[in-house]
């Protein structure tokens, strides 16, 4: 597990579920206690372009050597991902692939009905 940063986590999930608004179904439980550093970085850099390109590169690697973040962790990014592109924070030109998937579940379970 990683070691907390500086930062006082109550006030960064304060901060975030501020910016969140009344969209608290997307709030990053596991993200929270699992990732703190991650968490901070995700607090730090909400309403900013570059929040876009750091979740895309957690959510999709180029290292061999990373085996990925579990279900959980992955549908929170998933959602945050949403969550900051519905209230116009978005870098509408991120290039993530994740323009007009609302929600994962449902687009895995149409990719397994496809195959």
């Amino acid at each position: 597990m990683e070691k907390p940063a500086t930062t006082d986590m109550a006030e960064a999930a304060e901060t975030l579920r501020g910016f969140l608004g009344s969209d608290q179904s997307s709030y990053p439980v596991q993200i929270e206690s699992r990732f703190p550093r991650i968490f901070q970085q995700i607090v730090a850099l909400w309403g900013k372009p570059e929040l876009d390109t750091y979740l895309n590169d957690l959510m999709v690697t180029d290292r061999h050597d990373r085996q990925g973040f579990s279900d959980d962790v992955a549908r929170e990014l998933f959602r945050l991902s949403v969550a900051h592109a519905a209230l116009g924070l978005s870098n509408t030109h991120s290039g993530t692939g994740w323009a007009g998937i609302q929600d994962a579940d449902l687009f895995r379970k149409s990719i397994k009905k496809e195959g």
